[in-house]
């Protein structure tokens, strides 16, 4: 029996044949078309009449002439595509890829599956689906609408949010928030970076500290014994939060294992607990006028203990997640963009490259912490003594920056494993130029690169090529904070 056809609406109207790529074949690229997926816009609005039920005799056929159905026009629909347009290239299933990056877009993934429904679950994914479409598809008209199901969002929740020992559904609550960050994320752009204010104050952290709010009503009620996919991720998304904060986490969220993390996923979650908690403490000692000897030692030396429980952690990930390093030859024959250097690191998935980019992002975060405790007071009479350390860090950091860059182009697909039909098992590593990179890619590597373009420490150069990928990335996914990378204001972590 054929498969059925997965050809992109705009191909079968066309009646032209389609290659099926996703997230756009190549006709809708060679014309500027949307591509969308005929079954699932299918499947989002069409109403389908059965005739099962009236030729098992279950129901009565009705009499009378038929009333004509009359099917929507999807391609006028500007909201219906929007919609189409997102989940179909910016979502990634739960399982696609390490759970590492995955955050808001594994838990609408989540939710998706559920087949659960909640009107501000609907109201926040139209919202964000349509402002991302106006941005990326230079749709005014869909901002716009974005922003009116926005408001209405904002006045369904006014009435709900005075009682919040209320929830019921807290999913939908969590999503919710972690939608509402999204959206007043992508409306801004880099123009609000041009005023005198910083980053955190343009970076509105309302909704963060909402989703916290709910989760904590969640711990308080909750046996702990199976937490969702989409609490889990929400308190993912929390931590990260702190770390670029600067903030402590509270108390009820020190153990992940109350929140899903088992197995090297909790082992690696004492690491980001322990080192959102020095990089509290890293600032408080910074702030102080005499800096202690004894708590800079101590400081430090929690550091080095943190960056052994990250070394112990990528020891334990199983070797198939491990990497092969190539260097491009003839440097004039291939495209730079995407490259920082000829080195390039492949993996046999880009789930195991998850892990690895997570694990350079971490450990630069760690050194760069601990470089600015060693380097904290310049009239300690300790600073002499740790001259060689912070020389070692700086060496560190340039190095993890270039382990970190040095995935970036097979994370965004473009270099690619192809096997030799001479030599059994011998690879190479191919540099594909005319690859579109799937928002889902780049989804993957934009918490990584957010911290090495903001990190202090990091190489000029190195931070300068971070940035520039980081603001090309933010373009690609319609979020106007990302794409903003490159203004002199941008976040120093």
């Amino acid at each position: 029996m054929p498969s059925p056809s997965v050809a992109c609406q705009a191909c079968k109207r066309r009646r032209i044949k389609c290659d099926e790529t996703k997230p756009s074949c190549k006709n809708c690229r060679k014309s500027q078309r949307i591509c969308l997926d005929a079954n699932a816009v299918k499947q989002a609005n069409f109403s389908i009449h059965v005739e099962n039920d009236f030729a098992s005799g279950k129901s009565k056929r009705p009499r009378g002439p038929r009333s004509i159905l009359s099917t929507p026009h999807l391609q006028d629909d500007l909201k219906t595509r929007a919609l189409t347009y997102y989940l179909n290239t910016h979502i990634q299933s739960p399982g696609q890829a390490s759970h590492f990056p995955v955050c808001l877009s594994g838990s609408i993934s989540a939710w998706k599956l559920s087949g659960r429904s909640s009107p501000m679950v609907d109201l926040a994914l139209a919202a964000v689906a349509l402002v991302v479409y106006s941005r990326t598809q230079q749709q005014p008209a869909a901002g716009e609408e974005g922003a009116q199901i926005y408001y209405q969002l904002l006045h369904t929740l006014q009435d709900r949010i005075g009682d919040l020992s209320s929830i019921d559904d807290f999913d939908a609550w969590l999503l919710t928030t972690q939608l509402m960050g999204r959206y007043e994320g992508t409306t801004h752009g880099p123009s609000d970076f041009d005023s005198a204010e910083p980053f955190n104050q343009i970076r509105n952290w309302a909704h963060q500290d909402g989703a916290q709010a709910v989760l904590k009503l969640w711990y308080d009620r909750s046996t702990h014994e199976s937490a969702s996919f989409i609490v889990n991720q929400t308190r993912r998304g929390l931590m990260r939060t702190s770390l670029l904060r600067g903030i402590p986490l509270p108390d009820w969220m020190l153990d992940g294992s109350k929140f899903g993390e088992k197995d090297l996923d909790l082992q690696y979650d004492q690491v980001e607990v322990r080192l959102a908690d020095l990089r509290h403490a890293t600032a408080r000692l910074e702030e102080e006028k005499d800096q202690s000897s004894v708590k800079i030692s101590e400081l430090n030396a929690q550091a080095q203990e943190i960056d052994q429980a990250l070394q112990d952690w990528i020891a334990r990930t199983p070797k198939k997640c491990s990497y092969e390093r190539h260097v491009i030859p003839g440097e004039d024959s291939w495209s730079r963009t995407h490259f920082y250097s000829p080195t390039v690191y492949t993996f046999s998935k880009p789930g195991h490259a998850t892990v690895w980019v997570q694990y350079f992002s971490t450990r630069m975060l760690i050194i760069s912490t601990r470089l600015r405790i060693l380097t904290s007071s310049h009239t300690n009479p300790l600073v002499n003594a740790y001259e060689k350390e912070a020389r070692d860090c700086q060496l560190t950091l340039k190095t993890m920056a270039n382990d970190l860059a040095s995935i970036v182009p097979f994370i965004l697909g473009k270099v690619k494993i192809e096997y030799s039909a001479v030599v059994p098992k011998q690879t190479k590593a191919l540099v594909v130029e005319d690859a579109e990179i799937n928002p889902c890619q780049a989804i993957m590597i934009i918490w990584p690169l957010s911290i090495s373009a903001g990190l202090r420490g990091v190489d000029k150069e190195q931070q300068m090529w971070f940035r520039s990928e980081l603001a090309g990335l933010g373009r690609l996914l319609g979020d106007g904070i990302i794409e903003s990378a490159e203004s002199e204001k941008w976040l120093t972590i």
